[in-house]
């Protein structure tokens, strides 16, 4: 589905050079839902951007399937993968209806004639759980989680193959956390859909990923399938995330690794 082959990317950064990428190589299958993990800098979210082709990389390649990605790809590659941001609340702008938020999208990359648009999204919005009388809606009369919910039905619209999920419920209460999550689980299989999850959060990545890849200071620290990570990691680096993940019971705390 998606490769990257030796990815490197610098900043210059007040006169110094960061290295926010170093030769990063992996594969993400086809329905994975895969999950790149770490702390703040450590290079999951430029990663992100430059399978966006929001950035450009200093070296390497990125390939969706038989196509070679750059930042200048074709409006028909770049609908395949499309992405939600962190905080839904800065994610829709505030002068628009919802209803021209989604059939934007749609809009652009023709996906249905400009007679169905309007049903389209009254579609699109069954498909994340909000009724039809959304569309008529601005984002400051949605809660968070209504936000969020739009920015994933407008993400749909383009009818991708990958979603980067960019710590998509850090901005939400617990409760409405889990359901967003849940509501993504239910569309990534009605969909078929492939999921790139980044997240410091690896509380979340237990419950939703079925492989991870662990970064550290721009380089990979660990990848594997999420159980195996879990149960058996292999670096310190991922041993302390692991034993920061806050735990309910004594049984919990046990399993952590010492």
């Amino acid at each position: 589905m998606i490769e990257v082959k030796n990815i490197s990317k610098k900043f210059i950064i007040k006169s110094n050079i960061v290295q926010a990428l170093d030769n990063i190589s992996l594969k993400i299958e086809e329905s994975d839902c895969f999950a790149i993990v770490g702390e703040s800098g450590s290079g999951k979210t430029t990663l992100a951007n430059i399978i966006l082709g929001i950035y450009n990389q200093d070296n390497g390649e990125v390939w969706l399937e038989d196509s070679l990605l750059s930042s200048n790809r074709s409006l028909n590659l770049r609908k395949l993968i499309q992405f939600v941001q962190q905080n839904p609340m800065s994610t829709l702008n505030p002068k628009k209806t919802i209803y021209n938020t989604i059939s934007l999208p749609l809009k652009i990359h023709k996906i249905v004639s400009n007679d169905k648009i309007s049903d389209r999204v009254e579609k699109l919005l069954s498909y994340v759980g909000l009724d039809a009388e959304f569309m008529h809606r601005y984002p400051d009369t949605l809660s968070g989680g209504q936000k969020q919910r739009v920015a994933i039905a407008r993400a749909l619209a383009s009818e991708p193959k990958v979603l980067i999920l960019d710590e998509p419920t850090s901005a939400l209460d617990v409760i409405v956390q889990s359901k967003v999550l849940n509501l993504l689980l239910n569309i990534k299989n009605k969909f078929n859909l492939t999921y790139i999850f980044i997240t410091h959060d690896l509380s979340v990545v237990k419950n939703i990923a079925n492989r991870v890849l662990v970064m550290n200071k721009g380089k990979i620290d660990e990848f594997g399938k999420t159980m195996e990570v879990f149960s058996r990691p292999k670096s310190d680096y991922t041993k302390t995330l692991i034993r920061a993940i806050p735990t309910v019971t004594d049984e919990e705390d046990e399993i952590k690794p010492k």
